[in-house]
């Protein structure tokens, strides 16, 4: 019961506090949804003690992401482009992504492969 709660509780959320994101893996791109925060509040998983960093991270639901996130892979937020470092689950039906931002250069490099792959997408299914 608690895990219905907390799944309905996630995607809506996600559906309200969300933005639309696109994971990329393997020149497969996915458009989902997240909560990206450019900074985060955690506990040291040994002592328990408050830890403050400035990572940004992604919360994104189960539903969302049929896959489970792998680290190296890439996120397009907002216009950012981000390499996903870590993804643990959030424990209530969800992923919770510990990203690094991608340089400007390497960001354009991956835009224009990631619009490459798009395109292609939209000539396949148009064939």
């Amino acid at each position: 019961m608690r895990d219905d709660l907390a799944g309905i509780a996630l995607r809506a959320v996600v559906r309200v506090m969300g933005q639309p994101i696109t994971y990329f893996r393997s020149g497969q791109a996915t458009p989902a949804r997240g909560v990206f925060q450019a900074s985060h509040v955690g506990l040291d998983p040994e002592t328990g003690v408050r830890v403050n960093s400035t990572q940004p991270v992604l919360l994104v639901n189960f539903e969302d992401l049929q896959f489970r996130p792998k680290q190296n892979d890439s996120v397009e937020v907002a216009g950012s482009v981000f390499q996903v470092r870590d993804s643990q689950p959030d424990g209530h039906n969800g992923w919770l992504l510990m990203l690094h931002r991608v340089g400007a250069a390497d960001s354009l490099e991956m835009i224009y492969a990631n619009t490459i792959i798009r395109a292609n997408t939209i000539i396949a299914a148009g064939a």
